[in-house]
């Protein structure tokens, strides 16, 4: 057995790409373009599957090696097994593919509503603060194509300075 761990925060909700290319024991794994080459232990030059290959999740509690965390939640497209257009046989009802549970044939996108700042010295969003809280917690995405400007500025209590967010130079900066 091998192990091999590729990539890191894929759950950004953006697409990503997998490739797992194997020819004798030299093993290719791609995610996002970026590969780990190496090569299978053990005598033998051939893989043995099992006699099913599933794909978001594992059909039978308790087979060995059974993955012990939940099946996958989301979405796969472009899915080929050596040049085989998998979701296309399952989609035509192909007798070699079984689907099992609830699976669609759509990709529903996630409901984002982004906020547009027109104007660079008039536009922003106020919330009140809470005063005398001990903690904060504050996440967004963003995306522009200025390399400076302030996207989270509140004066902290008892005159101890500011708390900013901003670009500079095309890098993100925290002072607090």
């Amino acid at each position: 057995h091998m192990s091999v761990t590729l990539g890191s925060l894929l759950d950004d909700q953006h697409w990503h790409s997998v490739l797992i290319e194997r020819f004798n024991k030299q093993v290719n794994f791609t995610v996002d373009k970026h590969t780990q080459h190496f090569r299978t232990k053990g005598d033998s030059d051939h893989l043995d599957i099992d006699y099913e290959l599933s794909f978001g999740g594992i059909p039978v509690p308790g087979k060995p090696g059974t993955f012990q965390r939940k099946n996958f939640h989301g979405c796969i497209e472009n899915l080929y097994y050596n040049g085989v257009n998998i979701i296309d046989l399952a989609k035509r009802r192909k007798p070699q593919i079984y689907t099992v549970g609830n699976v669609t044939f759509s990709c529903s996108e996630p409901q984002i509503v982004p906020i547009t700042f027109v104007s660079a010295s008039r536009s922003y969003l106020l919330l009140p603060g809470t005063p005398q809280i001990d903690g904060l917690s504050v996440s967004f995405q963003f995306r522009t194509w200025n390399k400076d400007g302030l996207l989270l500025f509140t004066e902290l209590s008892e005159n101890s300075g500011p708390l900013l967010v901003y670009l500079h130079s095309g890098r993100l900066t925290l002072l607090i």
